[in-house]
Parts: structure tokens; C-alpha cells; sequence
């Protein structure tokens, strides 16, 4: 009986916990019943962690970012060499968009407003107007409410 190699072994391992550590998916949306409205997209974001993952192997990033009920967007991205904290505000348009604004240069700083579609626990955010950020559609995980 041949064994694995340690170096197979660890090369295992570290796939494993790249593909654990991935953003979701992006569902089929189409699929879906309609976007979140206003009231959907409060319930779901408050008290909430939204979380990514991006950037190439070698440069990987992490977003965390909580939604409060005074309007108020904290948001952290980490990667191996440290991290950048911001914070903003956000709302919910009359059209029902999720619109938010950062108090840095995310989102060049600007106002953007997105369609927010659920499935599971995976909610995709397809701009709209304004700022897209560093792109036209994101993933997000939504992580359980703390206790």
C-alpha cells in the first residue's frame, strides 16, 4: 500500500480550505421569486454580517460588514498584510434599492444603489445608479444574528 505525500497531503488541505473560505456563488437568480422590497431588505441586513472573499491566490482579501438600525454601515477588509476599516451610512430607496455610502474611497466614496436578490443564505447585489464599487454584482454571505 503506497501512502500520500506530505506534500500532496498539505496541497490537499490548502485547496480545501481555499474552496472553504470562497465567496458564494452567485445563484440563479432568474430562478428566484423578484428582488428583496424595502421591507425584506431591512429585516435581512439588520443585526447581520455580510461577508466576502476576493482578490487572486496569492492576495486574497476579506470583507465583513454589519448594518445597523440608525443607518450606519461599518464595514473591514483584511488581507495578509493588514487591514482597511470604513464606515458609512445606508438606506433603502423609495424604488427599494439598497443604496450606501462610504466615508472612504470604497465606492470612489460615492453613493451606489443596488438590487438586492436572496437565495439561501447567499444575497447578490446587482447595481443599479451611482458608484458599483469595484464591480456591477457581488455575492454576499449572510452570516447568522449573534445571539
Amino acid at each position: 500500500m503506497k501512502c500520500a505525500s506530505p506534500l500532496s497531503i498539505v496541497l490537499a488541505i490548502a485547496l480545501f480550505a481555499l474552496t472553504a473560505c470562497q465567496s458564494p456563488a452567485v445563484p440563479d437568480i432568474a430562478a428566484s421569486a423578484g428582488p428583496l422590497d424595502g421591507g425584506e431588505l431591512r429585516e435581512t441586513l439588520l443585526g447581520h454580517t455580510l461577508s466576502r472573499t476576493g482578490g487572486p491566490l496569492w492576495r486574497r482579501w476579506d470583507y465583513a460588514g454589519v448594518h445597523r438600525a440608525d443607518g450606519t454601515i461599518a464595514g473591514r477588509v483584511s488581507w495578509s498584510g493588514g487591514e482597511e476599516v470604513a464606515s458609512g451610512v445606508w438606506d433603502i430607496s423609495s424604488e427599494g434599492l439598497y443604496c450606501r455610502t462610504w466615508n472612504n474611497d470604497w465606492g470612489d466614496g460615492r453613493r451606489g444603489c443596488f438590487q438586492v436578490w436572496r437565495s439561501g443564505d447567499v444575497l447578490v447585489f446587482d447595481h443599479v445608479s451611482g458608484s458599483p464599487g469595484d464591480d456591477d454584482r457581488y455575492a454576499y454571505r449572510l452570516l447568522p444574528k449573534e445571539p
